[in-house]
């Protein structure tokens, strides 16, 4: 029941900061969209070619954008179910985010997200203990033109799980950063993204860790 009250309170919180319509500012009328999605089958793991087991999932979600220069705000909310035909593990789950993005100027852009996402397991782990479990997220996001062409965005989230068994309690805090330039008819990028995981509270069994990827690319586009 304490999970259900901090989802609706989460739940309230980003209503609180959902676009609203404000005729006084200058902007255009909310973009709405509803979406229901099925899915079912046998889906391919593409990172070891292996088969995971047949399921159908059904989602349902809808999201409301406005742009109030100099700002562009959308809240989301999606509610979806996995059933699998063959094996447990059924689960379910009611998600919203929030995100705003500021022009401060011509060059730079600041926004926030904030997020809460719990899931439901009709089945509790093998040793008998529910595994529903609720997710915060709040991020800060930055972008900023450097020069005609070239830009640098960054991003820093954290993400926290409060399960109903304190022994799955974790914190998530992820970085990104990107650097895109035009050379020419070149379009050349780089990102970097790092992750760390750490134990939420003295009952947690999870342990720590690190996880980063680097890439570059190069694009050739004349037009």
């Amino acid at each position: 029941m304490k999970k259900v009250v901090l989802a609706l309170a989460a739940g309230a919180a980003l209503a609180a900061a959902a676009p609203i319509p404000a005729p006084a500012l200058d902007g255009n009328l909310p973009v709405v969209t509803v979406r229901y999605e099925v899915a079912g089958g046998a889906t391919e793991d593409a990172e070891d070619d292996t088969l995971e087991s047949s399921s159908v999932r059904n989602t349902v979600s809808l999201r409301v954008k406005e742009e109030l220069d100099p700002a562009t705000l959308s809240l989301g909310l999606a509610l979806s179910g996995k059933d699998y035909y063959l094996q447990a593990g059924d689960y379910s789950y009611l998600k919203l985010d929030h995100e705003a993005v500021f022009r401060v100027s011509d060059a730079w852009k600041v926004g926030y997200t904030l997020g809460a996402k719990w899931t439901a397991f009709p089945e509790p782990d093998s040793a008998g203990l529910s595994k529903d479990v609720l997710w915060l997220s709040v991020g800060t996001t930055a972008a900023v033109k450097l020069v005609a062409g070239t830009g640098l965005d960054a991003t820093l989230v954290g993400r926290f799980a409060l399960p109903d068994n304190a022994a799955d309690a974790r914190q998530v805090y992820a970085a990104s950063a990107g650097l895109s330039a035009r050379l020419g008819d070149w379009l050349v990028g780089a990102r970097y993204r790092g992750e760390a995981r750490l134990p939420l509270g003295g009952a947690s069994q999870w342990s720590a860790g690190l996880y980063n990827v680097a890439s570059v690319s190069l694009q050739w586009d004349p037009n």
